[in-house]
């Protein structure tokens, strides 16, 4: 905006010094105004930089899973769908818990975002614009493209870091389930065919190299098909407890008794 003590000024020179004074300040009123101009441009392009986007799912959940104390904020999960992208995000509203009743009945409606690198502003029809954080550790999503966007930063964290020397090789990083603030961001697994007991041993390590026991699978699917010998796990599909093969079919846990990683009945069959 203009100082008005350009404008008193005039009145203290004679007209001709006043024409010459307000030829002088012409240009500076000029380029003030040209710049405010451009300040509305930007922001009138900012608020159209809304896209129309899919709310694929949304779901309220604890972020620690049970292990953290009873204030921590419950916090709410979202994924988009644009166009052949997926976002995720979430928001956590402890002392207001009606910020985000505006968007939980909009799953698989058309709602308009914008987001960067750190954030998302939701704008539902007719109702006021939320704004929540990009990224989420929300393991509850059940579409695969959703599932895709949560482990697709945890696994880049996990292979760009150094591999402690314990850990084989082929051993591959897989997300860890119920993540918070007491459970591992993510596991090593290096899972193989044991072809006597017709079962899958997913032998896994820590982070940092500790060995945490080895999990079961029955070799087939959860829908019941033979796993052949040479299966290979979707790693961004997949969490510690629920491993997902190339094919996207999950396989299915074994839930017999072990004692040491031996059956306690050898003859009873997988289940």
């Amino acid at each position: 905006m203009a100082n008005p003590s350009l404008f008193l000024g005039l009145r203290r020179f004679s007209e001709p010094d006043r024409n010459k004074t307000s030829g002088a300040i012409l240009p500076i009123l000029l380029a003030v105004l040209v710049s405010m101009s451009c300040a509305i441009c930007a922001s009138a392009r900012t608020a159209k930089g809304f896209d129309t986007a899919t709310l694929v799912e949304t779901e309220a959940y604890i972020p620690c899973a049970g292990g953290c104390f009873l204030g921590l904020e419950p916090a709410r999960a979202f994924c988009f769908r644009l166009g052949d992208e997926f976002l995720v995000g979430e928001g956590r509203s402890y002392l207001h818990g009606n910020k985000f009743s505006s968007v939980e009945d909009l799953p698989g409606k058309q709602v308009s975002i914008r987001f960067t690198r750190r954030s998302i502003w939701i704008r539902p029809p007719d109702r006021p614009t939320v704004k929540i954080k990009r990224g989420s550790l929300f393991e509850g999503f059940r579409d695969g493209g959703c599932v895709r966007q949560v482990h697709e930063p945890i696994l880049e964290h996990a292979n760009s870091s150094r591999r402690p020397a314990k850990i084989p090789a082929d051993a591959v990083a897989i997300a860890g389930s119920g993540r918070g603030d007491f459970r591992p961001l993510f596991l090593w697994f290096q899972c193989a065919m044991d072809s006597d007991a017709a079962t899958i041993a997913c032998r896994r390590w820590y982070g940092n190299g500790d060995f945490d026991g080895t999990d079961w699978y029955c070799a087939r699917t959860a829908d019941g098909a033979a796993v052949a010998a040479d299966f290979a796990i979707d790693p961004l599909l997949s969490q510690a407890g629920r491993l997902v093969l190339k094919s996207g079919a999950a396989l299915q846990h074994d839930n017999r008794g072990r004692t040491n990683d031996k059956l306690d009945r050898p003859s009873e069959a997988c289940r």
